[in-house]
């Protein structure tokens, strides 16, 4: 006959057993939480050794991986979700879509939800990779405009080849939250794919949600950076930023908000670093990079906020609480990868097939690692300060010969996947199509 103490210890046992077992399934979003702050407790790579594995996929990769317990997740433009071991790089299952997965997964309550280019947001059992459900949504487009960044056709829209990611889900509260290409922001509920509720902007919004203190945050193309009632969608403010109406250059949200001590804090191709006051929509202050897009999504610990420009290819960061500069350093080319934070250091990648790592705290460089095709460099693109050579690659000022030179520049395996950091490895994806884990 079984006691009563040793019921009790069989039964301490077992929820030990359970929280064990499912202690690997944590939730986790781009840019690491709900919030999009980009840092992780976790240890870094104080001298790179190398690759500790490689995995070709069938396509460019601009999603970013994100690491829960031992498995890593990342879409691929191959219309496939991939689920791997984190530490060998073994394929678990991969995912069929019906587009380009250029979203980046979020995993809650052992589901992994993901958006496609096919106009779907797919919700699919972590464990097995078995659809749950899916979702139609309004539908996917790129942004697009005549006369797009000067190009000399103004009779007709121009897809712009620089919009490559699609809106990243968060969840919170049994809901799940995303944007689309039409426009069109999303609450489903999580376990069953029913719409709770939608919200109608006048833009693309591929920016991803954060989600803090029942508040949902997003921008759009349309200029405006979103506060919107979790529960229930109703607008609390929309805050504007700049507008371009000539070039269609310096506007629109394809960085993705931060949440921190009350502050939404975002990047805007206006040239902008906007923080915004959470609860109320004003502004607290901005700061000007020069006329150079910031679409990577910044990432703050400390006070201290971090970013990559595209044009100006700098680290930049800024003292959060003031907007007052404390150092930028050299990221050689364009940079569209949102930084990473970790053990002390800033990971974040370049259009040139680069990872590089810096010190949060100066700025210094500590190492940076090649694709292999940034290596080879085949068409002498790249030159020996690691930027590009533009003679070579933008030939002249027509939009078919803008679109080659975005694909010239993706030939050198281009990292715009934001990197995942986690138990002393670095993981990323590259426009040449290779998921990455260095160590």
């Amino acid at each position: 006959m079984i006691d009563s103490k040793t019921i009790v210890i069989c039964l301490a046992t077992a929820l030990l057993m359970a929280c064990q077992s499912n202690s690997s399934y944590k939730a986790v979003y781009f840019h690491n939480d709900a919030s999009h702050s980009g840092f992780c407790e976790t240890s870094g790579i104080d001298t790179l050794r190398g690759v500790a594995w490689s995995y070709k996929t069938g396509g460019r990769i601009f999603s970013s991986p994100v690491i829960s317990g031992n498995e890593l997740f990342i879409g691929s433009d191959d219309g496939y979700l991939y689920a791997m071991n984190a530490r060998n790089g073994k394929i678990l299952w991969k995912f069929r879509t019906g587009g380009r997965v250029s979203s980046s997964p979020a995993i809650y309550d052992e589901k992994v939800y993901v958006v496609s280019f096919d106009g779907y947001i797919y919700c699919i059992e972590q464990k097995s990779g078995q659809e749950i459900w899916k979702f139609q949504t309004a539908g996917e487009r790129v942004f697009s405009a005549p006369g797009l960044h000067g190009m000399p056709e103004k009779d007709r829209d121009l897809e712009d080849p620089w919009d490559i990611f699609l809106s990243s889900p968060v969840v919170a509260n049994g809901k799940v939250y995303f944007g689309c290409g039409a426009g069109i922001f999303y609450a489903l509920d999580c376990n069953t794919g029913n719409k709770f509720w939608e919200f109608k902007t006048n833009g693309v919004i591929h920016a991803s949600p954060a989600y803090a203190s029942s508040t949902v945050y997003f921008g759009s193309w349309d200029s405006y950076l979103y506060a919107l009632n979790a529960e229930n969608g109703s607008l609390k403010w929309k805050f504007k930023t700049g507008i371009d109406t000539v070039y269609y250059n310096q506007v629109g949200f394809q960085s993705s908000p931060v949440v921190y001590k009350g502050i939404v804090y975002s990047g805007c191709r206006d040239a902008h670093i906007w923080a915004i006051e959470a609860e109320t929509g004003d502004l607290k202050w901005k700061y000007f990079n020069n006329f150079s897009w910031v679409n990577a999504t910044p990432a703050i610990h400390n006070d201290t906020l971090y970013y990559e420009t595209s044009d100006s290819h700098k680290l930049v960061a800024l003292n959060a609480i003031n907007g007052k500069l404390l150092y930028t350093s050299d990221c050689k080319t364009y940079g569209f990868s949102s930084p990473a934070l970790a053990d002390g250091k800033i990971y974040l990648g370049n259009h040139g097939g680069s990872l590089m790592a810096f010190e949060a705290r100066t700025g210094q460089p500590v190492w940076e690692f090649q694709t292999p095709s940034a290596k080879a460099n085949k068409d002498s693109i790249i030159a020996p300060n690691g930027e590009f050579n533009y003679a070579k690659v933008f030939t002249e000022n027509t939009y078919a010969a803008n679109l080659k030179a975005v694909n010239l520049i993706y030939s050198v395996g281009s990292v715009l996947s934001s990197p995942a950091v986690s138990n002393g490895m670095v993981y990323f994806g590259s426009t040449d199509s290779c998921i990455y884990a260095l160590h």
